[in-house]
């Protein structure tokens, strides 16, 4: 019976500080992804005339296109200031090439009807940065339908491609700042979360620290039986 705590405690231990010092790899990654971000948001932005097929996060651009109003997507489940609401996804065309640019966050108080996304004037200039989302876990997928504009949880660019009916461009160009057609502009990084992953490995260690400590008591009970 001993014999299994201690083999249960020695494996607890060992996931502990595993789990510690992925906590500070994750640190240092949010670390990266901040100073990148603050980086790229303090530099000009490039004038790109042709789309490429991929691109970095963060990249400061501006390009010139049209958007094409009458096929936008709303992001749901976005938080701004403490309330929920969506962003605002509208596809652009820049020389015969798509991108998808997020427009900003528009309140959802009224669940029964979609908020207003309409452009006047379809020919514009964007500044912002670009992002690859990530897609996260949903309970249900998307089933994206041609009643615009349509309501997504997640940025799924091959569904979306199929339902606009011509390929987008695997990033989004994200608006930077206010500027027109833009809503409510979310900041990506607000702070550095570096601190609460390091927390959290403390928390680990200390754990490890602990089992460590019974594996001892327990191995010095075993010699004095």
């Amino acid at each position: 019976m001993r014999a299994l705590v201690l083999f249960v405690l020695s494996s607890l231990v060992i996931t502990c500080i595993f789990l510690a010092f992925w906590q500070i790899d994750r640190g240092k990654q949010k670390d990266e992804l901040y100073n990148s971000f603050k980086k790229s948001m303090a530099s000009n932005p490039k004038l790109i005339l042709v789309l490429p097929d991929s691109y970095q996060n963060f990249q400061k651009i501006q390009i010139n296109g049209i958007y094409l109003s009458d096929t936008q997507f709303l992001l749901d489940n976005k938080v701004y200031n403490r309330k929920a609401g969506y962003d605002v996804l509208t596809p652009m065309i820049v020389n015969d090439r798509a991108i998808l640019v997020n427009r900003g966050w528009v309140d959802n108080n009224n669940r029964l009807a979609l908020p207003k996304i309409d452009i006047s004037e379809p020919n514009a200039s964007v500044v912002g940065y670009v992002y690859n989302y990530e897609k996260g876990y949903v309970l249900d997928s998307d089933e994206i339908n041609n009643e615009w504009p349509v309501l997504i949880q997640q940025v799924d660019i091959k569904k979306m491609t199929k339902s606009l009916g011509r390929e987008i461009m695997p990033y989004i160009l994200v608006m930077s700042t206010k500027q027109r057609h833009s809503f409510e502009i979310r900041e990506l990084y607000k702070k550095n979360d570096k601190l609460k992953h390091y927390m959290y490995s403390g928390q680990w260690f200390i754990f490890s620290i602990i089992g460590i400590y019974l594996i001892y008591i327990l191995t010095r009970r075993q010699e004095y039986e």
